[in-house]
């Protein structure tokens, strides 16, 4: 087998690999990851059985043990971080990645925020015509923590006065239930006062590693922030109805919450909607005074199939606001694909009701080149898998009945493939025969079982962070050259900063942050075709292999991927020039029935450095062999052992989709 990368060790200690004591100093190997993984695989199928495994399912469990030690099949990262704890068995929520549910009541925006808390990516729609403002415009008091401890774990409310001052006071408690239904108490207040007072002193201080979730606390200086917010929101529409925008702007501040791990949110509304322009304009610019906007992709949804003048509408509308957003999303073929379909989770690869979940399982195609049985049985074992970790409780008394009977009913798969332009094999004729196997191993798992099969089962998602720690391509994405230097964001006080620069990788001081430091890491990519490019590096001709890739091409690799193998979506980001819009505008008009929903981004010329670029760095730049090899040459195995590793992020924990 071969050995993962130092950066794939180092970014699977980071995100996957849990502290075993109380201080973080010591932490799980892989092969404790996975044997944790695979005691809540055992644990979800028991349950489901009501009865204790025998020798053959002892054995599968071992074969996927199998598959995922040697990192060619992997569960989602949210059961990779807390599969097997007390906290997965408790808050069953907190397994899945993806969600989405229309915001419309004050339920549903406790069942976001608690869906936020527990690591979930959160889909929504926001629905006019219930939520609304307070009785009365009103002052705001913001009172802090000073704690050394953990404070109540329960909220407290109250009316009062002072001063002839009518006031209504909120103590918030120090847990996730508490976080989640202060919400709920929030918006629901509508007693005609005149200060709120919103007290945050039972909240333990930030750096904390919660027991549970193992993330580090972020205090009460993000909650307090996104509630301050919030009132504004609700003072400014004092006796009025909220807009789809205040309701965007509520549950994107509650996304600002969490100082780690996910909190990536996606918002919809149709095209077609008086507010969709306003909607769709939300983020031009929202570093100027509306920094919570950050937090979520923004994307229209057309049911019916727009005109040429209206997607280029939509283009400039990109272009104006720096070549991403709004996305769009064909909503006619998605219903087609999914018949309970309202919307999609951040990165928009899996089809989605309302209050409705998915979990994922992921299998690297280079790493089965020239073994497509083994590949098939993969699958197999893969999806089967996928399938148990729908056999959930999420009655836990926070969400809404509707999301454990609607995941009763749909029993969503997301069975993943990433590494696919590294596959030798890749063609119409064998994805149908992956999309196959994947297929009989989730029916097989269902009909054992006795329980509904699932409606939906494969999908590409982006893969950023699992493909990293597997050593291979990012989803269906070609990277950005053969060779590479990956910069990687430190702390300046994690100790493998130092570990790493003795063994002769580049340490420099993030010009962007000074209390963080960045790592270089040797990427090479060479079972991929790339460009050869002359160009000049300090004064000299050099050759580069790079991405040459254009739109359109990227576009037909997504249809090769939309039928041929996915059910639900390919989650995939264009990277496009301003010249190739008309011809992308052509491919959606000619294809517009094998569409439901991409991501653009601006290219950058992938032959230039971050000097030609004007930034003050890349995180990934393209090198030349012969740089590539030097840097190889100098570097030296680093030691992990006992060595935590703080200060880095999930992929989605700024709230934007990673290729996005």
């Amino acid at each position: 087998m071969t050995q993962p990368s130092t950066r794939a060790k180092i970014i699977t200690r980071r995100t996957y690999n849990r502290p075993i004591d109380d201080l973080g100093l010591y932490y799980e190997t892989w092969e404790q990851t996975v044997d944790r993984v695979i005691e809540h695989q055992r644990w979800l199928w028991e349950r489901a059985r009501k009865k204790t495994l025998g020798n053959e399912q002892i054995a599968e469990l071992e074969d996927l043990r199998r598959l995922m030690r040697e990192r060619k099949v992997t569960t989602s990262g949210r059961t990779l971080w807390l599969g097997g704890t007390e906290t997965a068995k408790k808050r069953e929520a907190s397994q899945f990645n993806c969600s989405f549910g229309r915001i419309e009541t004050v339920h549903d925006v406790v069942d976001a925020f608690w869906l936020l808390l527990q690591g979930c990516g959160v889909g929504f729609e926001p629905i006019t015509g219930n939520l609304n403002g307070f009785t009365k415009p009103v002052e705001v008091e913001i009172v802090r923590s000073s704690r050394n401890d953990k404070g109540r774990p329960t909220n407290k409310a109250f009316l009062g006065g002072e001063g002839g001052k009518k006031t209504w006071t909120l103590q918030v408690g120090d847990s996730a239930e508490a976080w989640a239904k202060s919400a709920g108490k929030l918006l629901a207040m509508k007693d005609p006062v005149d200060k709120v007072i919103l007290d945050f002193s039972e909240i333990r201080p930030a750096g904390e590693r919660l027991k549970g979730y193992g993330w580090i606390s972020s205090g009460d200086e993000t909650i307090s922030r996104a509630f301050e917010g919030i009132c504004g929101i609700l003072n400014a529409r004092a006796g009025k109805l909220l807009t789809r925008i205040d309701i965007l702007d509520i549950v994107n501040w509650l996304g600002t919450t969490l100082s780690s791990r996910r909190a990536a949110e996606i918002a919809l509304v149709p095209a077609t909607d008086p507010e969709s322009h306003d909607f769709a304009t939300a983020k031009k610019e929202f570093w100027v005074g509306n920094p919570q906007r950050a937090q979520s992709n923004n994307s229209l949804v057309f049911w019916t199939k727009p005109t040429r003048f209206e997607l280029s509408g939509i283009f400039q509308l990109m272009m104006d606001a720096g070549g991403s957003e709004p996305g769009f999303i064909n909503g006619e073929v998605a219903r087609r694909r999914a018949g309970w379909f309202k919307g999609v989770n951040p990165c928009a690869e899996i089809l989605l009701g309302n209050k409705s979940f998915c979990n994922l399982v992921e299998l690297d195609l280079a790493k089965f080149n020239g073994d497509m049985p083994g590949l098939l049985h993969a699958v197999y074992v893969a999806a089967r898998a996928n399938y148990r970790q729908t056999c959930v409780d999420l009655d836990d008394g926070i969400l809404q009945r509707g999301w454990h009977e609607l995941n009763e009913f749909l029993r969503l798969c997301g069975v993943g493939l990433t590494g696919i332009v590294s596959w030798s094999e890749l063609n119409a004729a064998n994805l149908r025969e992956v999309r196959a196997s994947a297929h009989a191993g989730a029916n097989d798992m269902a009909d054992e079982l006795g329980l509904p099969r699932a409606k939906a089962i494969t999908t590409v998602k982006p893969s950023g962070t699992l493909s990293k720690i597997m050593d291979t391509t990012e989803g269906v994405h070609k990277p950005l050259g053969k060779y590479i230097f990956n910069n990687v964001n430190f702390s300046i006080h994690d100790p493998i900063v130092g570990k790493c620069e003795a063994a002769g990788y580049k340490v420099t001081l993030n010009p962007l942050d000074k209390t963080s430091a960045l790592i270089t890491f040797p990427v090479a990519y060479e079972d991929v075709e790339f460009t050869k490019k002359t160009v000049m590096r300090d004064g000299v001709e050099v050759e580069v292999e790079v991405n040459e890739e254009s739109a359109v091409a990227q576009l037909e690799r997504y249809k090769l991927m939309m039928d041929n193998f996915v059910d639900h979506n390919c989650s995939v980001t264009i990277s496009y020039d301003p010249s190739e819009v008309p011809a992308i505008i052509d491919w959606l008009l000619s294809n517009w029935d094998h569409y439901v929903g991409v991501s653009f981004i601006y290219r950058n010329d992938p032959t230039k450095t971050a000097a030609d670029l004007g930034y003050l760095y890349l995180p990934q730049e393209v090198v030349t062999k012969e740089a590539y090899d030097a840097y190889v040459s100098t570097l030296s195995p680093v030691d992990l052992d006992n060595t935590g590793i703080e200060g880095l992020e999930d992929d989605c924990a700024t709230g934007a989709c990673p290729i996005r």
